[in-house]
């Protein structure tokens, strides 16, 4: 195709060399036979000729001019495309139908308590001596104690039943004080009761056979 459109030129510049050519032995005929008609109609296809010579000359310009013009390409642009992302906000609903039961609430006073061991008066022989304290009622609210011996120094305050090692012989007076936690009341307790430790018992029975 590329040696088609190199020889096209030249092919169409050796057909308009013909068809002068031929119109130049036209003439000549024209004019040995029959001058003045012949003349008239040579006249006339002139500006047929100069017309084909134009359109001829203008093709081999059109051609010359799309050898030269090259066709740019268009650059395509990528668009990144990023894929739209639904965010999907659950809001969490509130069960109204459920109601929160407040947790009873407890008497603030100091509810019945009493010492259950040792009874008052008994004669105890035991190392430690535990003392037991009965406080039960769980409608009141909780309490601690503190103690103290023969009026001694106070304990510090807990809810432990206290076991209380090397009492001294003879009466004994257990003084306990009780304590609400959320109120600012007290309740004091007294307990009196014998102590003779197991030592002096078996002294006194040593002492008894001899």
């Amino acid at each position: 195709m590329d040696v088609f459109r190199k020889l096209l030129p030249f092919l169409m510049k050796r057909k308009i060399q013909l068809k002068l050519h031929k119109f130049a032995v036209y003439l000549d005929k024209l004019h040995k036979g029959k001058p003045h008609l012949d003349l008239i109609t040579g006249l006339l296809t002139i500006p047929v000729l100069l017309s084909v010579i134009f359109l001829n000359y203008n093709n081999i310009n059109n051609m010359e001019k799309s050898k030269k013009i090259t066709p740019t390409p268009t650059p395509m642009v990528q668009q990144n495309q990023t894929p739209e992302t639904k965010v999907i906000v659950v809001t969490p609903t509130t069960d109204n139908s459920q109601t929160i039961t407040p947790a009873p609430s407890c008497k603030k006073d100091v509810g019945p308590v009493s010492i259950t061991s040792p009874t008052e008066g008994q004669t105890i022989s035991d190392n430690p001596v535990c003392i037991t304290i009965n406080y039960s009622d769980s409608n009141f609210c909780s309490v601690v104690w503190s103690y103290r011996i023969n009026g001694g120094q106070w304990s510090d305050f807990n809810s432990n039943n206290p076991c209380i090692y090397n009492l001294p012989n003879g009466n004994v007076k257990f003084d306990l004080r009780v304590q609400s936690t959320v109120v600012q009341k007290e309740t004091d307790l007294t307990r009196n009761f014998i102590y003779k430790s197991s030592t002096q018992n078996a002294t006194n029975s040593a002492t008894t056979s001899n």
